[in-house]
């Protein structure tokens, strides 16, 4: 997270800006490369998009409870059990892409409705602390760059 102060429009803006990013490449992949591993040690696409999608659901839950209760506890999840024990390896991957196009619609909407002051409630996250929405936002922004730039190294290696 930066310490810059975006301003909320900024913020939306680059949070769409990389999800569309991110879904654009993800659906640049074709079903015969989905599950390969070009890079060695590295998950395969299919694997970024059910880590992203299972992602996007945490972040979806974290602006809604932020948004609706009064400085909600945040719960870190543990991704490195996730592939294992969420199945990753049965998975559909085109179903998590689906899900997350769906859920970042609907989470631009919800942000993009919400008044001024909202970006400045907090939540409290276990690990990090008390978090503004703002910084949330900013947060899977860059989660989605991140993975992102994860996906083209994928498809560089294909």
């Amino acid at each position: 997270m930066s310490d810059s102060k975006k301003s909320s429009q900024d913020l939306l803006a680059e949070f769409v800006k990389n999800g569309k990013e991110f879904i654009s490449l993800a659906k640049s992949i074709s079903s015969q490369d989905m599950n390969k591993t070009p890079v060695a040690g590295e998950w395969s696409a299919a694997f970024v998009l059910h880590h992203m999608c299972d992602g996007e659901m945490h972040f979806a839950t974290r602006y809604l409870n932020n948004l609706a209760e009064t400085s909600p506890n945040i719960f870190p999840f543990n991704e490195d059990i996730y592939p294992d024990r969420l199945n990753y390896a049965k998975r559909d991957a085109f179903a998590s892409l689906a899900a997350i196009e769906g859920i970042s619609i609907a989470n631009a909407n919800i942000l993009s409705a919400i008044p001024e002051s909202d970006w400045s409630r907090t939540s409290v996250h276990q690990e990090r602390g008390i978090m503004t929405l703002a910084q949330l936002v900013e947060l899977a922004s860059g989660h989605s760059k991140s993975h992102a730039g994860q996906l083209q190294e994928i498809i560089n290696a294909l």
